[in-house]
Parts: structure tokens; C-alpha cells; sequence
């Protein structure tokens, strides 16, 4: 007769799991339709598995989003930077532009879902130290990102990275929601146009 040993899963994957389909839940039923009991079920695990690992319903949504501006975002910025770093001046900045409003106005719903977590948090005190702990975040990701940048792309002399960063972050969110709500409102050209003329004020 032979036994079978159950193998637990590791914490890592546990949370892995949950995060993904907490992503899933939130962009079909954003942030006010979705539950942990939803997102357990959907991830295969207990409520009691989504609350040890992530605290509640808006540090799940936190760490969901963190997880899309970090691969999206973020990481646009930086690739952005990195890969216009050999193109000199004007050409620069349009080839940048262009790189950005392709990550912006991609028709995501996270910035959608993130407009409607900051509305929620306006009406529940609890949350708004929760989103203001997430744009802070956000903003030193971006402060990061720049001042990692300034390695191969010359910035503007006395560029404060604060600043600049707060500047983007709001750019990026702002043009990502009216691309998605009001595609007709933002046209292309007029996004890359913003794009450059924030990046005129960083760059060299």
C-alpha cells in the first residue's frame, strides 16, 4: 500500500496565483465588483489564503496594479530612455514620444480601475492613505527609472527627479483613462505632442 503526500504550495506561488486571478476579477468587474471570495475562488484557495498573503480587497487591487505600472509603465519609461539614448536631439524626443503613447493608449482598464479606486477613496478615509501610499510609491518608481536613465540619456541640468516624475506619472494616467473613455477626445498626434513636450522639460 503506498501513500501519497500532499505537496503544499509555496507561499510565492500561492501569492502568484491569487494576484493573477485578482487581476482578472478587477478588470471585469473593477474595483467595487470584485471580492476576496471571488478572487479566492477564481485562484483555487480560501479567503483565509488571499487575507495572509495580501491583508484585504485593497492591498490585493494595490499590489495588482503596482504589478501592471511596473511592467507597463515603468518599464516603458525605461526602455523608452534607454533605447532613444543614441538619437540626438528633436528625434529623440518624437521617437520617445511615440514609444510612450504606444504604452499609454494601448486601451488597458487599470488606469480606468485605478481612477475608480482614487473616487472610492475619496469617500472612504481608510483607502485614501492606501492610494496615497500607491502614487507615492508610483512616483519613486519613476524617480528611479529617470535617475537610472541619466546614465545614458543627458537630462536637463537641475532637473528636479521628483518633479519630473510627478509630471509623468500624471500624464500617463490621465491621457491613459481619456484614451480609453474618450479615444475621439485624444487623438494619436495630440497625445505624442503632450508626450514630447513633457520630455522636452526632462531631457537635454
Amino acid at each position: 500500500m503506498t501513500t501519497s503526500t500532499r505537496v503544499r504550495p509555496l507561499r510565492a506561488d500561492v501569492r502568484d496565483q491569487i494576484l493573477a486571478a485578482a487581476g482578472e476579477e478587477f478588470v471585469e468587474r473593477g474595483y467595487a465588483g470584485t471580492s476576496v471570495a471571488q478572487v479566492a475562488a477564481r485562484a483555487g484557495f480560501t479567503k483565509g489564503a488571499v487575507y495572509s498573503n495580501f491583508g484585504g480587497k485593497p492591498e490585493l487591487f494595490v499590489a495588482a496594479v503596482q504589478q501592471y505600472f511596473a511592467e507597463t509603465v515603468v518599464g516603458a519609461v525605461a526602455e523608452t530612455l534607454g533605447a532613444a539614448a543614441s538619437t540626438p536631439g528633436e528625434p529623440r524626443t518624437r521617437a520617445m514620444a511615440h514609444a510612450l503613447a504606444d504604452s499609454v493608449l494601448r486601451g488597458e482598464r487599470w488606469p480606468v480601475l485605478l481612477a475608480e479606486f482614487r473616487t472610492v477613496a475619496t469617500q472612504q478615509p481608510e483607502l485614501a492613505a492606501v492610494y496615497a501610499e500607491l502614487r507615492l510609491a508610483q512616483r519613486a518608481q519613476l524617480v528611479e527609472a529617470l535617475r537610472s536613465a541619466a546614465e545614458q540619456v543627458p537630462l536637463r541640468e537641475g532637473l528636479d527627479l521628483e518633479v519630473a516624475a510627478a509630471l509623468l506619472l500624471t500624464c500617463v494616467q490621465g491621457l491613459s483613462v481619456e484614451g480609453v473613455a474618450a479615444p475621439e477626445a485624444m487623438p494619436r498626434p495630440l497625445a505624442e505632442a503632450l508626450f514630447a513636450h513633457v520630455l522636452d522639460g526632462i531631457l537635454a
